[in-house]
């Protein structure tokens, strides 16, 4: 099969032509159906947050065993890589989240209302039909699983003192992945990601996602009694709700093209009504379609956090985070996962062109290797919502596992050439040295009042 150059290039017939073994991983991956279904139902019962997924670890382990790879675990305290094939062999990297979400509605509080069960299961699928079909031997290439903690970004006080422990250096998991070199090897990332259906598409490739910055901002005021004497205190609360206002005056000077995304939330503000509030805390993400426009905006609310202090004589602490880079697939590779995502459904339900406004840490690892992402449906509710659920097996586990397989094995044919020439063409935003210090210079702390915010 040749090289695929654009996406009319490769059909279903074209796709399947010539490719003797092939239909081995394809048998691999219909008899492993009622296990990869038991396995997302296992994930599904057993949700975890980042850094702390050592139960979904010790099933994913289980799961790999009898492929008989070599399996590493506890990397980023809890992340999974399983890898088989020749060492300085092109590598073709299946990437699945791991972590869960805090979802106060369900019972225990956390559930998996991001889909990442089902990323684990189709990428476990994959694998193990890639395997099964020994594409490794007889290619010549390596094939990594590596289950990530960690993508969803928050509990900050618990993951910055994992930092201050020197447990971890940065807040999620393929970002702290990158830094201890996991994906130095990877000449290709492939990854997929849920979705909700929808009338008239069932499948995106090439979808982008904005990046982001996190932020806490400490507001110190003065406590006094509420009643006998608050003219003696410093409303921190009042100085918040200030900043949020200010914030929202900003919305209309955000363009239109930079998709940017304030969402600010209040984790404390006041502890008893007779009080005075003498602290309050708002936490936010400022989210854009480029790292300038982040800046941009970030700028604009450190103004309106400023603003709300200063209005009422308080003064306030904003401490910046790295979040995750705009995600930018890689178009070499985002032909062949197009290609393969056509030989399974109707190529009029793949929408090529999402621009998605969520975040991923998947833009971290496309700013360093040849990145892109299936979105796949078969899902209802909303997404990050409780009743984010699987409805269809099909859709949401066996025909996405086939895509990515399918995707896979065209990238592994021939020795990985289509893989090692995909990557030998990309033009990374960082190098690896140059990403882990854009990161370490992130964690900022600065305290604002009355004589520094004038120099905002």
């Amino acid at each position: 099969m040749q090289a695929v150059t654009s996406f009319d290039e490769l059909d279903k017939e074209q796709f399947m032509v010539n490719q003797s073994y092939y239909s081995e991983v394809e048998r691999a991956l219909e008899g492993n159906q009622p296990e990869s279904e038991r396995l997302a139902a296992r994930l599904l019962e057993n949700p975890e947050l980042g850094f702390r997924e050592q139960k979904t670890a010790a099933i994913l382990v289980e799961a790999l065993a009898s492929t008989g790879a070599r399996i590493q675990t506890g990397l980023a305290l809890t992340g999974v890589r399983a890898e088989l094939g020749p060492a300085g062999a092109p590598s073709i990297f299946l990437v699945a989240d791991m972590d869960a979400l805090l979802t106060p509605s369900v019972e225990g509080g956390v559930a998996h209302s991001c889909g990442h069960h089902a990323q684990m299961t189709v990428m476990v699928a994959a694998f193990k039909a890639l395997v099964a079909a020994r594409v490794h031997e007889r290619e010549g290439v390596r094939l990594v699983f590596l289950g990530v903690p960690a993508e969803e970004y928050l509990e900050m006080e618990f993951r910055l003192g994992l930092r201050a422990e020197g447990k971890v250096r940065f807040l999620s998991g393929k970002q702290e992945l990158l830094r201890l070199g996991m994906f130095n090897d990877a000449s290709v990332v492939l990854k997929y990601h849920s979705m909700p259906d929808q009338p008239g598409r069932v499948a995106t490739v090439n979808g982008t996602l904005n990046g982001f910055i996190a932020k806490r901002a400490s507001f110190i005021g003065k406590s006094a009694h509420s009643g006998a004497w608050p003219e003696k205190g410093i409303n921190a609360l009042n100085a918040a709700s200030i900043a949020m206002l200010a914030i929202h005056a900003q919305r209309e000077t955000f363009r239109d093209d930079d998709h940017i995304r304030v969402h600010p939330v209040m984790k404390s503000g006041g502890l008893t009504v007779n009080t005075v509030p003498d602290l309050a805390v708002l936490e936010t993400y400022v989210r854009g379609a480029s790292w300038a426009a982040i800046q941009d905006a970030s700028a604009k609310v450190d103004r309106a956090l400023a603003a709300g202090a200063v209005a009422v004589g308080a003064s306030v602490r904003i401490d910046n985070s790295p979040g995750y880079q705009p995600f930018r697939p890689d178009r070499a590779l985002g032909e062949v996962l197009g290609g393969a995502a056509r030989s399974v459904v109707d190529p009029a339900l793949i929408d090529y062109h999402d621009q998605a406004y969520a975040s991923d840490d998947i833009g971290d690892v496309a700013s360093l290797v040849p990145t892109c992402q299936l979105g796949f449906s078969g899902f209802t509710g909303t997404i990050h919502g409780p009743d984010f659920c699987p409805v269809d097996p099909v859709r949401a586990y066996h025909e996405p596992a086939r895509i990515l397989a399918a995707a896979a094995f065209e990238l592994a044919r021939d020795g990985g050439a289509l893989a090692a020439s995909i990557r030998a063409g990309f033009k990374p935003v960082f190098g690896l040295e140059e990403y882990v210090a854009s990161l370490e210079a992130l964690f900022e702390s600065r305290t604002l009042s009355w004589d520094t915010a004038r120099a905002l």
